[in-house]
């Protein structure tokens, strides 16, 4: 049975937020209940969780939910993205005009692969993202445009640049995709490379290494397409046959002449 589906977002109150001891307490209470949230949800699933439940979790007032959030589903869409990076922000990470093709690469690998250092936040939004797919609330489809639409028809554009046209055919989607797949792989394979080889991600500095290469395969990615494009050739269209041209007709009153007879050789005397 799937989830139920989040009611849309409350309009937040106007009322001062609920008392807190502590300076500097707002903020804090905000990323306690974000990241209370994002364990409780990827554990549980959205219908499980509760409000009590996750401002108990993060020694919160349930009040504080309310004001911070508006309501549950409110709460549920920002755990997709604030805890630990923000997709909206992946777009304008290299589509600044003007930018190097390598840099503007450079710099989209770094925005994709960073959260990756933030360890077990990482994890949890990953089992979150599964978990939406199993039990669906409607918040993929509602982040659609921004999480993917956007970066990919952004990366596209940054292809068609370096390929010289103005409309992407379904090769530069393809590319498109398979670069984007470099770096996304690795959130649903993390806890496999953990196995295989845990370095690989053991550090914010193994994240930005693996990064780096990213890009240089990146680049060899597209110089081949290039090649791929400049060598192709259309197939040629098969060259009709042109039809014999029809004998002349006999003379009239001449009686015709038989094929073997004409190529007949004439006896010597």
């Amino acid at each position: 049975m799937s989830a139920r589906r989040p009611r849309s977002a409350a309009p937040r109150p106007t009322t001062e937020p609920p008392a807190r001891g502590g300076a500097g307490e707002p903020a804090s209470a905000r990323d306690r209940l974000l990241s209370a949230a994002l364990r409780l949800f990827s554990e549980q699933g959205y219908a499980k969780t509760s409000i009590r439940a996750i401002a108990t979790a993060a020694q919160a007032n349930v009040a504080a939910v309310s004001y911070y959030f508006g309501d549950k589903a409110s709460l549920y869409s920002a755990v997709f993205t604030e805890p630990i990076w923000d997709r909206g922000s992946l777009s304008s990470a290299f589509t600044e005009p003007g930018v190097p093709l390598h840099e503007a690469l450079r710099r989209y690998f770094h925005a994709a692969l960073a959260p990756l250092s933030h360890g077990e936040l990482a994890r949890q939004s990953v089992r979150l993202h599964i978990r939406e797919m199993l039990e669906p609330t409607g918040q993929w489809e509602r982040g659609l445009d921004k999480d993917v639409r956007q970066p990919h028809e952004a990366l596209v554009r940054l292809l068609c640049q370096r390929m010289g046209t103005a409309t992407a055919d379904l090769a530069i989607h393809r590319l498109a995709l398979t670069l984007s797949s470099l770096a996304f792989q690795l959130w649903g394979h993390r806890d496999d490379i953990e196995v295989l080889k845990p370095e690989l991600l053991a550090s914010a500095e193994a994240v930005e290494l693996w990064a780096d290469r990213m890009v240089d395969y990146a680049m060899a990615m597209i110089a081949a397409e290039e090649i791929w494009r400049r060598s192709a050739v259309p197939a040629r269209r098969p060259t009709p046959r042109t039809p014999r041209a029809p004998l002349p007709a006999a003379a009239a009153g001449a009686p015709s002449i038989p094929r073997s007879t004409a190529r007949r050789k004439t006896p010597k005397p």
